[in-house]
């Protein structure tokens, strides 16, 4: 992985394409673009200045001279921008800044560390998956616990729950902490169970701690509540060391484009959640992000938002800042946890296990509650049960407001009742999707939701067709933080093998509508739209430079592209190696 590269030391300069998305406009059109300190000044017309400098003399010395200056028209209408240096990236697509609106910071850090194995999803059975763990313990001997993440039942042949048993004849003695590629359960041996005391707590109100029928527990845990004690342990660091592991994930951020990502896991007011926070803030603090973070806190069991404003005022800086809160209305359908409407195909005398996560009535009480304290809601829902819950509930908290303009988003979305889909324009309910979760789902909705109600998965063609907002995002780390995966998947509904892969291939949205959703859309969810998002007079300096253009290749090279030079805040960040 490259570096990002030094910062500028020039604080004016231009830079053009004949290739410009600048999300706002559909097609990509020849312009150049004049920054100026970390905002875009003006949109010109490509042929606007004259020659200028074409030499790289005020980056710094890691940047190479990439710039060709051909294609300069004659005459300038304007002298004193034809003396700024002006780097010409030729038919190379400029585009605002990726905006992942939803991902797991700090366990996507984490995972993209030394400390935990994160190719469990490559393990096509139970037994794949401890071999793939053994390599990885035998070459990180030093570590008291061994943590992975990624394995998913849906890859392997037999897709039934795993247990403690096959990790303790492996692993007797290292507790092992495993995360499920969905983020909702958590494989654990017996020493696990034993580090994070799992048979002394309650039973948690939203999840399980799964036992035999003797009442012993299997080392499988569901849902968010119910895998908090193994989370903790999974992310259990010293400030070093997570200082380490977020500074190095900034590169991985910068590689990909990344110019604002979330921390969804909705944590509570502790000091420990709050000091977690601040070494993040610390970080800002000493010039060492190049992305923006937006945290969002913990909802259900809060109708008092003291710990919030109070954790606000301590945690925010410049690219750092508590946005809002979020509850889990249900959980997953792999685990028959996710709230249907109708009961599941191959489970029929259920419609989801344990659902809602957390009482109706408590949540209206709480969503009102935070809605009146200007703080914008964020509900994780996976199925057609649980998003019309969520709509109903939002129209609910905004007849008892009198507005509508809290910016709410329903997260997700796998399946919808087609009735629901106009109500999210209507209620300016924002959908927040990841249409790349299509290819992880491995079609095995047909199995538990049956194909009828499979036509309505993934609905992002229909939920763009009825108007609104969209915000596209990752979910990281249940898959790659890679943009141009998501895009792909947007655009094709297509695994990574080129196979069409969903009941309803009619979803597929073009370019530019995946791109907007990726930028624009993402910033109109963080509500940062006035800084960021497109490429416009006055806003932040955030853009990319790919290394194709994104409207003119074949559909199967899309997941091959690369960001080639990122400008975050109109500092240079990264450069991708020639």
């Amino acid at each position: 992985m490259e570096k990002p590269c030094g910062k500028l030391q020039c604080k004016k300069y231009m830079i053009r394409s004949t290739a410009v998305f600048d999300g706002v406009s559909d097609v990509p059109y020849p312009a150049a673009i004049l920054v100026e300190d970390d905002r875009i000044r003006r949109m010109l017309p490509w042929d606007y200045v004259h020659a200028g400098s074409s030499s790289a003399e005020c980056f710094s010395d890691t940047i190479e001279d990439i710039f060709s200056g051909n294609h300069l028209s004659d005459e300038s209408p304007d002298a004193e921008l034809a003396d700024l240096p002006l780097y010409d990236y030729g038919d190379r697509l400029i585009l605002p800044s990726f905006l992942d609106a939803h991902t797991h910071l700090f366990s996507a850090a984490a995972v993209a560390s030394d400390f935990v194995c994160d190719t469990l999803g490559e393990g096509k059975s139970r037994e794949e998956c401890v071999s793939i763990l053994k390599d990885f313990a035998d070459h990180h001997p030093g570590q008291k616990r061994i943590r992975g993440t990624g394995w998913y039942t849906n890859n392997w042949s037999d897709k039934t729950l795993p247990d403690k048993r096959i990790l303790d004849e492996a692993f007797p003695d290292r507790p092992v902490y495993l995360q499920c590629a969905d983020c909702h359960s958590f494989w654990l041996n017996t020493r696990a169970l034993e580090e994070a005391q799992i048979a002394s707590l309650p039973e948690p109100e939203g999840g399980q701690f799964c036992r035999w029928e003797n009442g012993e527990l299997t080392g499988l845990l569901l849902e968010p509540e119910a895998c908090a004690p193994a989370t903790e342990k999974l992310m259990e660091f010293s400030d070093e060391e997570m200082r380490e592991i977020l500074t190095d994930y900034q590169r991985v951020l910068a590689e990909n484009g990344v110019a604002a990502v979330s921390e969804m896991f909705a944590e509570d007011y502790s000091e420990e959640t709050r000091h977690k926070y601040q070494i993040l803030k610390q970080l800002d603090e000493e010039g060492k992000l190049v992305c923006n973070t937006y945290i969002y806190t913990e909802l259900f069991g809060h109708t008092d938002f003291t710990d919030y404003f109070d954790m606000k005022e301590v945690v925010d800086s410049v690219h750092v800042a508590i946005n809002g809160v979020k509850g889990f209305v249900d959980g997953v359908t792999e685990t028959h946890t996710g709230m249907l409407l109708e009961p599941y195909e191959n489970r029929p005398e259920t419609c989801g296990e344990g659902v809602p996560l957390w009482p109706r009535e408590r949540m209206e009480e709480e969503i009102l509650a935070a809605n009146r304290a200007g703080i914008q809601v964020r509900l994780h829902c996976i199925a057609d049960g649980s998003v019309r819950m969520a709509l109903d509930m939002y129209e609910k908290v905004q007849r008892a407001i009198g507005k509508d303009d809290q910016r709410n988003t329903i997260e997700h979305i796998e399946n919808i009742h087609p009735d629901d889909i106009e109500r999210f324009r209507e209620l300016k309910v924002i959908p927040s999707m990841q249409p790349y979760h299509l290819t992880l789902s491995n079609n095995e909705k047909i199995l538990q939701i049956g194909k009828g109600r499979c036509k309505y998965e993934w609905p992002v063609r229909s939920l763009l067709a009825a108007g609104g907002k969209m915000a596209f995002g990752s979910d990281t780390p249940v898959v790659t933080v890679n943009p141009f995966y998501t895009i792909y998947a947007a655009v094709t509904r297509k695994n990574d093998e080129g196979v069409q892969f969903s009941q309803n291939p009619w979803e597929t949205v073009d370019m530019a509508a995946a791109l907007k959703c990726y930028t624009s859309g993402a910033a109109y969810a963080y509500g940062k739209e006035r800084e960021m998002g497109s490429l416009e007079a006055g806003k932040k300096a955030n853009l990319i430079v790919l290394d194709r253009n994104l409207f003119e290749i074949p559909e199967e090279e899309i997941e091959e592209t690369k960001v080639a030079v990122n400008y975050f805040e109109g500092q240079l960040v990264y450069e991708k190696a020639e």
